[in-house]
């Protein structure tokens, strides 16, 4: 018999409002960018992040584990535990890693918008079918983006995904 396999419970990303910017002056070029403005840098092709891999779970009653840090609210579990922590750099081309439970997290940098990161996610069953086949997140310099719902442990797997500054 298949074990249902739980949803993506979360990508949160804590972002806050990005507020738009004043409405464009009649004095832009073809470009798009006022006259004088200098020109927009390129998107970068590489961004370093720090992947932290978190086990919820009922079995006892830990709390957060100090080294994690904030966490929002995923789920009603009563100890969050540190398993991991790396830096990783992300490129355009995929760069993948394997997780505890033995899928393997993939990630690569689509592009980079009014200061966000997106980053194209997926996880991975060696052998197997996709268990999230693509998921899209959007990322600011030093807020962690999470995603959760891998079964792990009697309780669930968390990926933060936080981009470091440069």
């Amino acid at each position: 018999m298949r074990s249902s396999v739980p949803a993506v419970l979360a990508a949160l990303a804590g972002l806050a409002s990005v507020a738009s910017g004043p409405a464009a002056s009649a004095s832009q070029s073809k470009t798009g960018s006022a006259v004088g403005d200098p020109p927009a840098a390129p998107a970068p092709v590489v961004v370093d992040a720090e992947i932290t891999l978190i086990h919820a779970s009922n079995s006892t009653d830990g709390g957060v584990d100090p080294r994690i840090g904030k966490i929002p609210n995923i789920g009603s579990y009563k100890s969050y535990q540190l398993l991991s922590q790396s830096n990783m750099t992300i490129k355009k081309a995929p760069t993948t890693t394997t997780l505890p439970n033995g899928r393997i997290l993939q990630i690569s940098l689509k592009d980079v918008k009014d200061r966000q990161y997106i980053i194209d996610t997926s996880i991975n069953q060696p052998g197997g079918t996709a268990f999230l086949p693509l998921l899209e997140v959007r990322a600011s310099v030093g807020v962690p983006v999470f995603i959760a719902g891998q079964s792990y442990q009697g309780g669930m797997l968390i990926i933060a995904i936080k981009i470091l500054a440069r």
